[in-house]
C-alpha cells in the first residue's frame, strides 16, 4: 500500500467551492456597507454646510425666501432653501444620496432682530 501525501481532486473542489462561497457572500455586505458609508458621510457633511449657510440669515437678516444649488466635496448638487415660518428661519437641503434616493435634512434657527 503506497502512502500519498498531497491534495486528491476532491479536496482541492470542496476548498475552492467553500471559498466562492465566501467570495459571493462577503463582496456584497462589503459593497453595501461602503455605499451607506457614504450615504451617511454626505448626510453629515451637507449637514455642516447647512448649518454654515444659515448663519447669515440668522445673523445678518439676508433676504428671505431664498434658494441656490451648490455642489459639496463630493460632487453631489445639493439644493438649499430658506425660508421663515413663524418667527423662526428654516433651512432645508436636498440631494441625491448613493442609493440614488432623494434626501432632505432641515435645520431651523431663531432669527437676531
Amino acid at each position: 500500500m503506497s502512502k500519498i501525501n498531497g491534495f486528491t481532486l476532491i479536496e482541492i473542489l470542496i476548498a475552492t467551492g467553500i471559498f466562492m462561497i465566501l467570495v459571493m457572500v462577503f463582496v456584497p455586505i462589503i459593497t453595501q456597507i461602503k455605499k451607506e458609508e457614504t450615504v451617511l458621510s454626505d448626510r453629515r457633511s451637507i449637514a455642516y454646510e447647512l448649518h454654515d449657510e444659515l448663519q447669515p440669515f440668522i445673523w445678518n437678516n439676508k433676504s428671505l425666501p431664498n434658494t441656490f444649488s451648490k455642489r459639496n466635496y463630493n460632487g453631489r448638487i445639493v439644493q438649499y432653501t430658506f425660508t421663515e415660518e413663524n418667527k423662526f428661519i428654516k433651512g432645508c437641503a436636498q440631494w441625491e444620496n448613493a442609493r440614488k434616493t432623494n434626501e432632505t435634512f432641515c435645520l431651523e434657527g431663531l432669527a437676531k432682530k
